[in-house]
């Protein structure tokens, strides 16, 4: 499927707070958390087709997994695809480009949040 796309990253920060942050970054972005498991270390969440004001053009759903690597870096996997209206996996017709947005601005709000709070 030529629209999923999956990305990893280290981040490092503990998990807990790197969990904590996406959680909030998500809300922040105008996303709404579908799944929520901190014990599991998992997130699920639906981004609008706006972002900060910008019209993207679909929904997009971040599948979220994070894993503790040491007590100060955490990876995050993210399994992500458009979706209709309904929230259904879009199959077809998808806009080029809007998941890879949606991640690079997710990371970017993660990162920041981060950074703020360490502060």
């Amino acid at each position: 499927m030529p629209f999923e796309k999956e990305f990893t990253k280290m981040i490092n920060f503990s998990i807990d707070d790197v969990y904590k942050s996406a959680v909030f970054c998500i809300k922040h972005m105008g996303g709404k958390i579908l799944k929520e498991d901190a014990h599991q270390r998992i997130l699920h969440a639906q981004m609008d087709k706006k972002l900060f004001g910008d019209y993207l053009g679909d929904r997009s759903k971040l599948e979220i997994e994070f894993t503790e690597v040491g007590d100060e870096e955490t990876k995050t996997y993210i399994y992500a695809y458009p979706l209709n209206a309904v929230g259904q996996k879009l199959m077809f017709g998808a806009r080029k480009g809007v998941v890879e947005k949606m991640m690079a601005a997710f990371y970017e709000e993660v990162e920041k949040h981060l950074q703020t709070q360490e502060k």
